[in-house]
This record gives structure tokens, C-alpha cells and sequence, in this order.
């Protein structure tokens, strides 16, 4: 018996190490099996026995209490005579993000959402409120105080043919579970040729108010690992479009969250969010506002500063901005933002992630290579310092604020006539802090 095994082994072993019976796969073949890119409204359509699985939903979605309090919201920041509407009465960037789990709730049966709190007075931040009165505690509960057990049982479920929503209650949190994060999650569609899948959404807050170990922006540790999609919303429009796309979809995204936008209204889409379903194309940026002598481009919660600096910059300076919004960290299509940097010759990019190492300075890299000739002047990065991250009262000298983008451009890109800098974003500054390590 060992003998006829041992005969079938060397042929195997034989024709493996044959490049002509079995050619070896290139670079392109990898690149195509590390996303899955499908669309699947629902798993496991049928049972055992043949018959078609319905959704478990508690009662009639209408007469949920946040399903009812949502339809009497203004589904804007401004009402019909351009007034500011009261945050009681605004439909919110949490609301979008709650429409998007429910309507995927009813129409998959697997989905299933776990995390620290989740069941319990709506999640942490709010997101889940009403979901309790619509689920069973099989589809969505509160988790172990466990990063790692929270990621990782939310990988086997998607690699066993589940959709599964687990939330990291703080960026910072990642670390916890980071062998699930950046080596199981990321890897497993590559590892088996194409084979699996992985419809895991991992919801990760971004911080601000409570300290070195709740308030970081690790999207750049996120961009750095291949096999992850990573988006980050900064509008209510967004958090419902980006989410009903993450949920759509067979691959590991990660999605960001800022906690500074959770009770923002819509401000760009003249019409407000849609009470039915959308989603927003992957990967593309959106122009918040247009302008003719400088891009800035932002991530996540910056954008507001960055439409903040352009007022000032067209008000005080005569200088027209144009912003735009990436949205998408992985993929991120760069058609968008090089048209404008062609048209303005200047860019400037800006997140509060720590600005070394930012994902923003691959972005710089990217557009200066593709876009050098039109440029006028270097791209510049502005982030957050690159210190622990002190507590509430100092963060208005940590986070980027709409001074430093003015200063950035006025030192680096654009002098502004009669200016003077506040936080000195110069070159000399910058090289100085580096050589301290800050």
C-alpha cells in the first residue's frame, strides 16, 4: 500500500514541478482572485430540504419605532426656504448608515451583525437603534469584549457562506485584531485561486475627544494591505450609498466612520438622501465645490474644514477652490482628481490620519506622476501631528483645522498677498519636526 502511495506522490510531485503540464501563474492571475467583485442580493437562497429561506424580520417594518421617527425627518440639512433644520428633526449620517443595514436585513437571510454593545441602546453610537425591535438576537447581538474573536468569527461566517457587519468600536481597535484584519480577512479570496469568498464588512469608528488610544485615523495602516477594500463616507448621502455597496458585495471592506459626522445633515445633494435604495459607484471621488485655482482633496470628516478654507480663500484672497471629496481609500479611481489638478495646476490633499504615513502621500505621489506637467507647484499633504493624540482640550492643535490648509498653501503651493501663517506648514518647519520624530 505505501508503495502504490509512494508511486502516486512522485507522479503528482512530478507533474507539479512541470512548467509545461502546469504553468506557473503570473502577476496578472494574482491581481485578478485578490477581489471577488460580484454582487449577490442574497445568500443561501433555499434550505436543506428546498424550500425558500425568508429573512427573519420581528414585525412590520413600518411600524418600527426608528423606521417611523426617520419618516418624519427632513431628509436634508436645510428645509425647503434654505433654513438650518434642528439635529431633532435632520435625517442623519447615522440614519443613512441605519437604512442601509435594514434593507439588507430584509432581503439576506445570513447576514448577521455583531460587536461590542451592538444590541444594546443602538450600538454605541446610535447606528443599530431600532434594529433590536426588527431582529432576532441570532441576526444581530452583542459580542465578547474581543476584537479579534469579533473579526475572526466574522471571517469563517463569511468564508462559510454568511454576510456578516462586525464593528470595531475605535479605529484604535484594529491592532486587537489584526491578524484577522490584515492576514485572514485580506488574504483568503487570493490564497484559494478565487475559490472563496469574503462578504465581511468590518463598521470601524473614527475618533476624536477621548485620548491617545480612542481618537486615531488608521486608514493608512488599511491602504497598506493588499486584498482590503477601504472606504470612508463624510456625508449622510454617502454612509447609506457606500454601505448598501459594501453590502452588496462579496469582499472584506473595511468602513470608516468618523464620530465627528454622526449627527450631520446632508449638505451637497440638492434633493437630500433617498428614501429608497442607490448605491455610489466604487471607487470615484465627488466635487463638492468647484473651482478654478487649486484642489483641495479630502478624507473623511476634513472635508467640511477644506469647504471652510475655500470660503475664506475665495472671500479674503480672490483664490477659487475647487474641493473634492475621495470617499474611497481601496479602490480609488484618480480620473476625477487629475482632471482638476489639470484645470487648477495645484493640489492640496488633507485627512486627519497622522500625516506621516498617510495614505494622502501615495495620492501626492500618484497625481505627480501622472500629472506632473500640469502641475504648478508640489502637492502638499496636511494631516493631524504626528504625536499621541492629546486629550479633547488640545485638539484644535492636533487635528488639521482650516488655518493649516490655508497656511500649507499660502508656504508650499500659492503665497497669499498680505497672509500671515499660524502653524507654520513650511518646508523647513516640517523637515525640522521630522528630524525630532514628530
Amino acid at each position: 500500500m505505501y508503495a502504490a502511495f509512494d508511486v502516486k506522490l512522485k507522479e503528482v510531485l512530478s507533474l507539479a514541478s512541470n512548467d509545461a503540464e502546469c504553468p506557473r501563474v503570473d502577476g496578472a492571475f494574482i491581481e485578478s482572485v485578490m477581489f471577488s467583485n460580484k454582487k449577490i442580493e442574497r445568500f443561501d437562497d433555499s434550505t436543506p430540504e428546498g424550500r425558500s429561506r425568508k429573512p427573519e424580520i420581528i414585525g412590520d417594518l413600518a411600524e418600527n419605532p426608528r423606521v417611523k421617527s426617520i419618516a418624519g425627518k427632513v431628509r436634508k440639512a436645510t428645509d425647503a426656504e434654505g433654513k438650518s433644520v434642528s439635529k431633532n428633526k435632520m435625517y442623519q449620517y447615522r440614519d443613512g448608515l441605519f437604512e442601509a443595514m435594514l434593507h439588507r436585513f430584509a432581503i439576506d437571510p445570513t447576514m448577521a451583525a455583531w460587536g461590542e454593545e451592538n444590541r444594546d441602546w443602538g450600538g454605541a453610537f446610535a447606528v443599530y437603534r431600532g434594529l433590536t425591535e426588527a431582529l432576532p438576537y441570532t441576526r444581530l447581538f452583542n459580542s465578547s469584549i474581543s476584537e479579534g474573536a469579533i473579526v475572526g468569527s466574522g471571517v469563517g461566517y463569511a468564508l462559510s457562506g454568511g454576510r456578516a457587519v462586525v464593528e470595531l468600536m475605535y479605529c484604535d481597535f484594529l491592532g486587537r485584531a489584526g491578524d484577522e484584519v490584515f492576514n485572514q480577512a485580506s488574504k483568503w479570496q487570493a490564497m484559494s485561486a478565487g475559490l472563496l469568498k469574503m462578504p465581511l464588512t468590518v463598521r470601524v469608528s473614527v475618533g476624536n475627544k477621548y485620548g491617545a488610544q480612542h481618537s486615531q485615523d488608521w486608514s493608512g495602516l488599511v491602504a497598506h494591505i493588499p486584498g482590503l477594500k477601504a472606504y470612508f463616507p463624510a456625508t449622510p448621502y454617502d454612509a447609506k450609498g457606500m454601505l448598501n455597496l459594501a453590502l452588496s458585495g462579496t469582499d472584506p471592506v473595511i468602513f470608516f466612520e468618523s464620530q465627528l459626522l454622526y449627527d450631520i445633515g446632508e449638505q451637497f445633494e440638492p434633493n437630500g438622501v433617498p428614501e429608497g435604495y442607490y448605491e455610489v459607484p466604487e471607487g470615484e471621488p465627488a466635487v463638492r465645490r468647484q473651482g478654478k485655482d487649486i484642489t483641495i482633496a479630502t478624507l473623511g470628516a476634513t472635508l467640511y474644514r477644506a469647504m471652510d478654507a475655500a470660503k475664506v480663500l475665495e472671500e479674503e484672497y480672490g483664490l477659487s477652490a475647487e474641493v473634492i471629496d475621495l470617499r474611497f481609500i481601496v479602490p480609488l479611481t484618480y480620473e476625477k482628481l487629475l482632471d482638476s489638478v489639470k484645470k487648477t495646476g495645484r493640489l492640496l490633499l488633507a485627512s486627519d490620519a497622522t500625516e506621516r504615513g498617510s495614505f494622502l502621500h501615495t495620492v501626492a505621489s500618484n497625481v505627480q506622476t501622472m500629472a506632473f506637467d500640469y502641475l504648478d507647484a508640489p502637492v502638499a499633504v496636511v494631516g493631524s501631528r504626528n504625536w499621541v493624540t492629546p486629550a479633547a482640550e488640545l485638539e484644535s492643535i492636533f487635528f488639521p483645522q482650516k488655518e493649516w490648509i490655508i497656511d500649507a498653501i499660502h508656504e508650499r503651493i500659492l503665497p497669499l498677498p498680505g497672509y500671515t501663517p499660524t502653524t507654520m506648514q513650511t518646508e523647513g518647519e516640517l523637515a525640522k519636526r521630522s528630524r525630532l520624530g514628530l
